[in-house]
Parts: C-alpha cells; sequence; structure tokens
C-alpha cells in the first residue's frame, strides 16, 4: 500500500510541476496548396538550434518551448524556404505556411523521402517495407528475412553478431516464443507491415528481455473518413502443396476506427534430418523424416474511439488456432562398430496429434493533458494459451551386439496438456519540459503456468501408466517494474539517460516429486544514447544498455523425462537468468549507409541447453539439461548499404563480421574455451522493367561463413539463394507475384558439437525449398489507414513454448 501511494505522489508530482510552456505549430504546404512531407523544420535561440523536426505526412510540425524570442528556419534539399522570428507568449498556431522554391526540386525531395527503405531515428533503425516485390504476398518473416541486420534461421531471429531478440507489435512485445511465436507471425502479412524497427539497445520503457535487443513490427494505419479491404491467396508447392487465404478490413470515419484481419494456412508438408553420433565403441548414424499437416487461423481485430479530442480509447484482439492433422515420424538409427562393422538397428515410427490456441486482448486509454505533449498510456492485458498433444511411438531394435542395447520392441504413449495465463498492466507517462522531456511508467505482471504430463507404456499392447515419467508442474511469477529516462538536445547534440528496475518473484512446483522452490531476485538495467547529427546527412550515435534473458517456464521444471530409451531432457530449478551488456558506436549516412561497432558480453549464459553423456545409466544415453555453463563475448561491425541511384534498380545489402569468445564453466563436459571469427553477408537487389514499376523480378543472396556460436557449437556454411518476379495491374489494386525460396537446397541447420568428449554431428531440411504463387486483390477507399496497439504482456508472450 505504501508502495502505491508514494507511486501516486511521484505521478501527481510529475505531472502539476510543469514549467511555462507554450506550443507553436503549423502546416507547411506549396505553391499548390500541397503538403511538404520531411521538410526540416528548426526552432534556433542565440544562433542554437534547440530543437528539430521533419515534416509529417500532412506538412505539420509541432513545438513545445518556453515564452520566448525564437527564429523559425524551415529548409529542404539546402534550401531556406522560410525564416521567421516568433515572439511566443501563447500558443501559436501558423495555420498553413506556403513555401516556394522550385517545383522539380520539391518533386524529387517528396519522391526521394517516400522512398526511404531504411532510417536511423534516435534509438533504432527503422526499416521501410514500401513497394517491397521480394515480400510480395509473404508473411513476416518473409520481412525479417530482408531486414539489414537481421538473420533468421529455423525458429529464431538474431541481429548480426548477436546471439536472440524479442519480438514487439506497435511498441508491445510478444509473449510467445519457439514454435508457437513463428506460427504466429507466419498468419501477419507482409501487406499489413508499415515498418520494422530493429532496436539494439531498447530504452527504459520496454521490458528488459531479450538477449540483445527488440524487433518492433510496426504494422499500417488508417487514415480518417476511409474504408479499405483487401483479399489474398497464397499457394506453396515444394514436395507437396500447402495454401494460405485471407482478407483485411480497415474502417476510420470521425472518431471511431477499426480493423479486421483474418487468415487459413492448411496443407502438408515434408522434412527431414541426420544425426550421426561418435562413441568409443560404436557409431550411430540416424536419419528420419516426417511429415507436418498444418491446419491453423489467425485473426486480428481491433477498435478505437475518440470520447474528446483529449482522451481516446480502445481494445485489441490477437490470436492463433492451431488444429493440425497428425504427424507421422520415421527414423533409423544403424549401429556401427570401430570396424565399421554392422553392430545393429532402431527402428522407430511415431505418430503426433496435437491442438493449440492462442488468445491476447487488450484494452487501452490514452489521455492527452493538454497541447504540450503531456499524456498517459494505460494498458491492461490478458494472455491465454492452451496445448495440447497426444505422441505414440515404437522404437523397434534388431542386430544389436551391445548388452546395453537389447533387442526387442519398445512403445510409449505421451500426453501432454499445457495451459498458460498471464494479466499485465502499465502505465506510460510522456512528460515534456523547457530543456528536456521525461517518460516515465511502472508495469505489473503475473503469470501462471500448469503442465501436465502423462506417458503410458504399450509393449504389452495395454496402455500402462508410466509414475516414473508421469509429471505435473505448475509455475508462477510475478514481477513489477518502475522505469525513467530524460532527453534532451543542445543544438547538434542529443542526449537520452534511463534507468529501470524489475523486482520478479517466481514459484515452481513438481506436483509429482513433491517439490516446492521459491526464488525472487531485483536487477537494475541502465541506458544511455548519445547522438550527433553532424548535418542533415550524417549523423553519429552511441549506445549503451544492460539486457537479461530468463530461462522459459518449463526450463525450471526439474522432472526428467524420456524421448526414448537413449534420451532423457530436463529442467533446472537452479537456472539463473543471464545477464547481457551491450554498447555501441555508429554513423549514418543520408539514409543510405550505416556501420555499428558492437560490443555484447553475456554472464550465466545457458544457451539452447546441453545436452551431456549420462553415464549412470549406460554409455549410450544422453541427458538434456538447461544449465549456466558458459560466459562469452561477441564483438564486431555490422553494415547496411542500400543503392538507388538508378531508377530500375535497387539493392538492399548487409555484411557483418565480429569475433566471438566463449569460457566454459563445465570443462570437461564441453570444451574449455571456444574463439574464432564470423561474417555474413546478404544482399536483395530489385530489377524494375517500366516506369510505372509494375512489372518487376530479382533476388536475394545469403551467406554465413562456417564458425563456431557462444554455445561452443560449430555451425558450418549457410549459402541461400531467393528468386521472385511481381506483376501489378488495375492501377495496382491487383498484385501477382512468384517467388522461388531456398534454390539451392541449403540446410535449414547444420552444425557439430562435442560434449563429454564425444561428437556428434546433426543438419536438416525443413521444408524451406518452395514455389509461391501469391495474388491479392485490394479495393474501397485508399487514403488512409488504423493504429494498431502493442501490448503490455508482450514479455511473457515471448516465453511461451
Amino acid at each position: 500500500m505504501k508502495k502505491n501511494i508514494l507511486i501516486f505522489i511521484f505521478v501527481n508530482f510529475a505531472l502539476t510541476g510543469n514549467a511555462q510552456t507554450f506550443q507553436l505549430s503549423g502546416i507547411i504546404a506549396d505553391d499548390n496548396n500541397n503538403p511538404v512531407e520531411f521538410a526540416d523544420v528548426l526552432l534556433l535561440q542565440n544562433s542554437s538550434a534547440l530543437q528539430y523536426q521533419l515534416t509529417d505526412s500532412l506538412g505539420k510540425f509541432v513545438f513545445n518551448t518556453d515564452r520566448g524570442k525564437y527564429i523559425l528556419l524551415i529548409r529542404q534539399l539546402g534550401d531556406t524556404l522560410y525564416n521567421q522570428v516568433i515572439d511566443l507568449n501563447q500558443n501559436i498556431d501558423l495555420g498553413t505556411v506556403t513555401v516556394r522554391h522550385k517545383p522539380d526540386i520539391l518533386q524529387a525531395a517528396v519522391v526521394t523521402a517516400e522512398k526511404k527503405i531504411f532510417e536511423r531515428k534516435f534509438d533504432r533503425t527503422v526499416f521501410n517495407v514500401v513497394d517491397m516485390p521480394s515480400v510480395e504476398g509473404g508473411d513476416v518473416m518473409d520481412v525479417l528475412k530482408i531486414t539489414p541486420g537481421l538473420m533468421v534461421n529455423n525458429n529464431s531471429i538474431d541481429i548480426i553478431g548477436k546471439s536472440g531478440v524479442d519480438v514487439m507489435i506497435n511498441d508491445r512485445p510478444l509473449q510467445l516464443s519457439g514454435e508457437a511465436l513463428f506460427n504466429f507471425l507466419r498468419g501477419l502479412r507482409s501487406s499489413d507491415i508499415q515498418s520494422i524497427e530493429v532496436i539494439t539497445t531498447p530504452p527504459a520503457k520496454y521490458e528488459a528481455e531479450g538477449n540483445s535487443g527488440l524487433v518492433n513490427i510496426i504494422l499500417k494505419k488508417i487514415e480518417n473518413n476511409t474504408w479499405s479491404a483487401s483479399v489474398f491467396n497464397n499457394y506453396y508447392q515444394a514436395k507437396y502443396a500447402e495454401n494460405q487465404t485471407g482478407g483485411s478490413f480497415n474502417y476510420r470515419k470521425k472518431n471511431l476506427s477499426f480493423y479486421l484481419n483474418s487468415s487459413y494456412y492448411f496443407g502438408k508438408n515434408y522434412n527431414d534430418d541426420e544425426t550421426t553420433i561418435f562413441y568409443p565403441e560404436l557409431r550411430w548414424e540416424s536419419k528420419g523424416n516426417f511429415t507436418h499437416n498444418p491446419r491453423s487461423f489467425n485473426a486480428q481485430a481491433g477498435f478505437d474511439v475518440e470520447i474528446t479530442d483529449r482522451w481516446t480509447v480502445g481494445a485489441q484482439y490477437m490470436g492463433n488456432i492451431s488444429r493440425p492433422k497428425p504427424t507421422i515420424n520415421n527414423d533409423r538409427t544403424n549401429l556401427f562398430d570401430i570396424a565399421n562393422n554392422n553392430a545393429g538397428q532402431i527402428t522407430t515410427q511415431s505418430n503426433s496429434k496435437s491442438k493449440s490456441g492462442i488468445h491476447s486482448g487488450n484494452f487501452h486509454s490514452i489521455i492527452k493533458l493538454d497541447t504540450l505533449g503531456r499524456k498517459i498510456n494505460f494498458d491492461f492485458d490478458i494472455l491465454s494459451y492452451r496445448a495440447n498433444s497426444d505422441e505414440t511411438y515404437a522404437a523397434n531394435t534388431s542386430g544389436s551386439v551391445d548388452a546395453e542395447i537389447p533387442n526387442g520392441l519398445q512403445s510409449k504413449n505421451n500426453v501432454l496438456d499445457r495451459k498458460i495465463t498471464n494479466y499485465a498492466t502499465q502505465i506510460d507517462v510522456e512528460h515534456p519540459f523547457k530543456k528536456f522531456s521525461l517518460n516515465y511508467g511502472m508495469k505489473l505482471s503475473f503469470s501462471h503456468t500448469d503442465n501436465d504430463i502423462h506417458v503410458f507404456d504399450l509393449a504389452s499392447g495395454v496402455p500402462v501408466n508410466d509414475p516414473n515419467q508421469t509429471n505435473n508442474f505448475i509455475y508462477k511469477e510475478n514481477m513489477q517494474a518502475l522505469y525513467i529516462s530524460g532527453k534532451a538536445a543542445l543544438g547538434k547534440w542529443e542526449m537520452q539517460l534511463g534507468l529501470r528496475g524489475e523486482n520478479t518473484q517466481f514459484t515452481g512446483n513438481s506436483v509429482t516429486m513433491d517439490t516446492v522452490f521459491k526464488k525472487s531476485y531485483f536487477e537494475l538495467f541502465p541506458t544511455a544514447y548519445l547522438n550527433y547529427n553532424h548535418n542533415d546527412k550524417n549523423t553519429f550515435f552511441a549506445e549503451y544498455g544492460r539486457r537479461i534473458s530468463r530461462p522459459n517456464f518449463d526450463h525450471l521444471n526439474p522432472f526428467k523425462s524420456y524421448s526414448s530409451p537413449y534420451y532423457s531432457f530436463e529442467g533446472n530449478p537452479e537456472l539463473k537468468p543471464t545477464i547481457i551488456t551491450n554498447v555501441e558506436l555508429g554513423y549514418t549516412y543520408n539514409s543510405m549507409f550505416q556501420s555499428v561497432l558492437f560490443y555484447s558480453a553475456y554472464k550465466d549464459s545457458y544457451g539452447g541447453g546441453l545436452v551431456v553423456l549420462d553415464t549412470t545409466n549406460g554409455r549410450y544415453t544422453q541427458r538434456g539439461i538447461r544449465i549456466n555453463y558458459f560466459d562469452g563475448y561477441e564483438t564486431g561491425i555490422r553494415i547496411t548499404y542500400i543503392f538507388r541511384k538508378l531508377k530500375w534498380w535497387t539493392s538492399s545489402n548487409s555484411a557483418g563480421g565480429y569475433y566471438e569468445h566463449t569460457d566454459s564453466k563445465i570443462f570437461p563436459l564441453t570444451p574449455k574455451t571456444a574463439k574464432g571469427y564470423r561474417a555474413m553477408i546478404q544482399s536483395t537487389n530489385t530489377f524494375y522493367f517500366n516506369k510505372d514499376r509494375t512489372l518487376s523480378a530479382g533476388f536475394t543472396f545469403a551467406y554465413v561463413a562456417p564458425g563456431t556460436s557462444l554455445d561452443l557449437t560449430y555451425n558450418y556454411r549457410k549459402v541461400s539463394l531467393n528468386a521472385f518476379a511481381r506483376m501489378l495491374f488495375f492501377d495496382r489494386a491487383l498484385s501477382v507475384s512468384l517467388q522461388g525460396n531456398n534454390l539451392l537446397n541449403e540446410y535449414s541447420y547444420n552444425w557439430r558439437s562435442e560434449r563429454s568428449g564425444i561428437l556428434m554431428y546433426s543438419r536438416a531440411h525443413y521444408n524451406s525449398r518452395y514455389i509461391r504463387l501469391s495474388v491479392s486483390y485490394s479495393f474501397g477507399s485508399k487514403k488512409v489507414k488504423v493504429e494498431q496497439r502493442e501490448v503490455s504482456n508482450s514479455e511473457e508472450k515471448g516465453r511461451v513454448n
């Protein structure tokens, strides 16, 4: 109660302790009364620039500052368009300010600004998804794959030279991870995306969760007094066929706006993998394949109502329902002795049935306290996730010459029921003052997870409950956070400092083992940013931040379960969160070129899990466990270059080179240390064949050099090639595109590891080679678009599996 009173006094004091500030606003238009977008607007005093803005798509600008005399300067492409002394002693609306210069110069400026592919903002790099034939008809995953500075592999999204990021939509993190996250993202169409923001050092406002940063997906907005709709169909052909169909509807009139997007995905896909394990006396060579039959429905809906000019309320729903047909898995393991003689064979067949549902709701309220920019944002969120699976496997061993690998049949049935709920609320305050602005707030989060696993032995032909593998694990986690950040500008310099404190308590209850454990910890997460805007084209920046990577809910479950007689996995209630420190120095030139020097250090990392030899159960039994088994760091450079000097060719290019060093805490179970260099390049090239750009084609090429990652795993080189073509008809309302993905049939993963002196090689193809034909049609009033909401429990979504 005392804490709540202190928070109330803190917020109330900050809101009432207002200096006497006034607002200066206006609209910049050309001779034909058309808005001038991306004009430079500066507020000068004593020859120094106190504030700086770019006009928006309507030509608007707004300054909030103290009483006094100023010079209002408007420039574009080096031309001074307007220069006026302003005596600011009250709120002043200049109305429409008409500027005059050569029409061809204005036109060139507007066209160039509208087509920026990437731009540097104060604490992030923005990739604008405009006129991108390479992702036409695709989903968010296709957009992320070509975003400069990102690497997307299997079920992971990484920043070049950094391992792992969290995902947000419109500033609110998704509390999903693994397959659940990627299924959700595949339900969002590329045509609904306005931009991708890569935030390598997130400010204090955002959760500190995430290895090395955030990827913020910004959805398109709907303009006033318009409606629009679209329908689409995507056909995929690999070994088998898959299809996705759906549509969207957007509406906004006066003070009401709403949107609805939905899609349905179905089909069949084929996947295969290979694993070789070198034991001292036997070599195990496994080859497997499985067919997956996805059936999933995605939906997003939301509305906003402007109660008054200063108060807006709204709600949002996002959901995914998955009901795939049974998955059939076939695996054959051949055993060879040191003389390469056949020493037995293990044939495994499994049949898996599953279903899952993710439903999240958000209620939000925005209160504008005045016209000076003070604003209170309130969010309340709820997340519900439910997953059920029923898997039966039968392993038949024959011809074995080793007593520890007995011949015969072993068959089991694993049944899982998982339920996760999360409630979260956040209050965020934006508070500008005369010389600086503050952003502060608080967040509360409450999570509950219930995992119930039942295992039945089927060897006798009659299901018999196996009490040694049946498990019920209940996990509760509560988190409270306070944060504050301040931003100031002085001439060409901008600086922002922030601090976030997070207090976390969790309780794990293994009902089956009758074991309860409780823990709590408090961490501070400082951030700092410094920008130097040398001129309109050259910007230098420096960033510092501290992050945390918390274990997923099931990583703490101490129960040991078996997926085969020779492999077990378990969680670890003693697992600690990983602490990450990030430092970056960067330079951006004219939204065409960016280079970033970076350093990231990881303490108490547990990576993707550790597989070691479990000698207590024989020479061939492996044990998967989560432990904090290494510290490490990465340092290197990331480069982005956009080529747009020819009207018929656009090229977006990324490259990175970095050095990694890891020290193991559990040597000799793993190598004592690992170090080396890694590198990657990626280039997306689009060629336009007519003036209106309605006919285009191109390709994306990527190369990742071999090297050892921080988790002491060696990854082989990776080369990929995609090609695409697009045609637009009926004033761009109808789009037809064709894409070939992974034309070189590169492996989805291909690695080598050494654990307990045992070498293991593994590689796989996961249905990534296909041809996609996409057709979409848009209609309605196309003037404008509705802002969709980030949710306050996004971090918890990111930790759902």
